[in-house]
């Protein structure tokens, strides 16, 4: 049953993106306005991994590929104990891994976007745990559903953006599609949603570690 509803709601994500991501305008957001991890450099601890550093560091453990390309290891999965890895605010990475001036101004609204939806996190999880509802749909405080959408928007204008990707660059489609998923989630939280199974907001974590670590692949390879 809930890989039946992930199917169904996938399909419905799908139908809707396409229709809202070319009518907003892009934010202007600079590199400084993107709030960095509270340290720029970690060490890491004995029995730790990527998976620990990227859900300190970014928010969810998925990013544990964006830190693996950002810090040049191969094989995320065999970082050392004791290893420095660099763990700068998502823009920066971007502007250190030599992002073209057509597309760091988006990649800096969809950093914002992430940092922005991480901070309200906690209070929509406290109003969502404080209704008592466990499945269906509850009444999320406007306030909270407001900026969850004005997540969802920038997002759907930065992708915008990065579609309009041309030779000599490639359109990086599984970014566009891994935003566009991560967009479409926030936009069902907005509208109170659950699911039940406390998987529909870990799917927003999880679309954006995917799709900052194909960004920055995408970027260092040139955007090609």
């Amino acid at each position: 049953m809930r890989w039946s509803l992930l199917i169904v709601s996938t399909l419905a994500m799908i139908a809707g993106c396409d229709r809202r991501s070319s009518d907003r305008p892009l934010p202007k957001v600079s590199i400084e306005e993107v709030p960095a991890p509270k340290e720029a450099t970690v060490i890491v601890a004995e029995g730790s991994n990527l998976g620990a550093v990227g859900a300190e560091a970014y928010g969810h453990e998925r990013f544990s590929g964006f830190i693996a390309a950002m810090n040049g290891i191969a094989d995320p999965e065999r970082v050392q104990a004791g290893a420095s890895l660099k763990t700068p605010s998502l823009a920066v990475a971007f502007r250190d891994a030599g992002a073209d001036a057509t597309f760091q101004p988006a990649l800096n609204v969809l950093s914002k976007a992430c940092t922005d939806y991480y901070a309200i996190e906690p209070a929509y999880l406290a109003a969502r745990q404080a209704s008592g509802v466990e499945r269906g749909e509850f009444a999320i405080p406007s306030e909270i559903a407001a900026k969850l959408r004005a997540c969802a928007d920038a997002i759907d204008a930065a992708v915008a953006t990065l579609s309009t990707a041309r030779v000599p660059h490639t359109r990086p489609s599984m970014t566009i599609d891994q935003f566009g998923q991560a967009a479409w989630h926030i936009r069902d939280l907005a509208a109170g949603h659950i699911d039940g199974y406390g998987y529909d907001y870990d799917l927003v974590g999880q679309r954006f570690g995917l799709a900052f670590t194909n960004a920055l692949i995408w970027t260092q390879n040139h955007h090609r």
